[in-house]
């Protein structure tokens, strides 16, 4: 809905003194549009509604404060809405209300949210107006506001940076309420699970030596664990991420006759790499002897495939050769 549709839709869901009341503000071509549609317009939902009026609340209370005044201050307006006058009536002055200015250092009622990762705040606010994600970003800690952001469309971002920088003093009001909403809507934190592959990568990313060290160190432990994670380090067909010099070395230190069959129904890119760093006459006789297998069992193919990848980290731990990263 345009500005006039939803200032049609919210004004159906005052009773018609109040709806007059307002009117009988605006100026004449204004309150001509919003008597236009409200001849079309219906009465919105309950949710629909709280949104509208949520979202005028940080569009309006966002921007600079304007006095504000009593409906009880204002003349008495006729009873049907048709009737309303369209003159303008001033505005009785009072004092501005409190405002608190935006601090990048406070979260104030949003410190609910520091603790949660980016990706959740995000989703929290993916069906949320860039300036009420403005709100947000302006009152959680810098760092917090760039990581959401971060993962926004660059054009969401450029909008939500803008409405930031040209973002006047909001009402303490508002902040709880958008915050209450938030909350309302809060899901658990999603809590990160832990297993072998985060282990994993824990090692990956860790520099080589460190990486010997605490695999050494967890075989008096847990041999199981560690061998187990030196496989998710590096299998069978990582040897596509070898180097040729590398994988020569590795066939000069291993046995010819498990290569045959762990080769027989290798993928063929892992097969043709192990086969171009042989000399022609070596690779024919290693084409040659897996011909001859025949059939062979997957358990069979599998503990040899193992042993080679076993052999190979052996290689590394001993220094004869270094793995790629990760």
């Amino acid at each position: 809905m345009n500005g006039v549709q939803k200032a049609a839709a919210l004004l159906l869901s005052f009773d018609k003194t109040l709806a007059a009341q307002v009117l009988g503000l605006l100026p004449r071509d204004q309150a001509d549009q919003a008597r236009s549609a409200l001849a079309a317009a219906s009465t919105p939902a309950g949710d629909e509604l709280n949104l509208m009026l949520l979202d005028f609340k940080v569009r309006f209370q966002s921007r600079p404060v304007l006095p504000r005044h009593s409906v009880a201050e204002l003349r008495e307006p006729p009873d049907l809405i048709g009737d309303v006058g369209s003159s303008r009536r001033p505005l009785p002055t009072e004092p501005a209300p409190a405002v608190v200015p935006l601090k990048e250092s406070s979260s104030g009622p949003f410190a609910f949210l520091e603790g949660r990762h980016p990706d959740d705040i995000r989703l929290l606010l993916r069906e949320e107006q860039s300036q009420t994600i403005a709100v947000i970003a302006a009152q959680l800690p810098p760092a917090l506001s760039a990581a959401v952001l971060a993962g926004l469309a660059p054009d969401r971002q450029a909008e939500v940076l803008q409405r930031v920088a040209h973002l006047g003093p909001t009402d303490a009001e508002i902040l709880d309420d958008i915050a209450a909403a938030l909350k309302d809507r809060l899901t658990p934190p999603r809590v990160r699970a832990g297993g072998v592959p985060q282990a994993a990568e824990l090692l990956r990313r860790s520099p080589r030596p460190a990486t010997r060290s605490m695999l050494n160190a967890l075989d008096e432990h847990d041999a199981d664990l560690a061998d187990e994670l030196r496989q998710t380090l590096f299998s069978f067909d990582d040897l596509l991420k070898l180097d040729d010099e590398t994988l020569r070395i590795i066939l000069q230190e291993t046995d010819d006759r498990q290569w045959a069959l762990a080769l027989k129904a290798s993928a063929a890119p892992v097969r043709q790499k192990v086969l171009s760093c042989l000399p022609p006459v070596v690779a024919k006789a290693f084409k040659d002897e897996m011909d001859s297998l025949g059939p062979v069992r997957l358990s069979e193919m599998t503990a040899v495939r193992q042993q080679i990848a076993d052999s190979i980290r052996r290689l590394e731990d001993s220094g004869l050769i270094a793995l790629p990263v990760g």
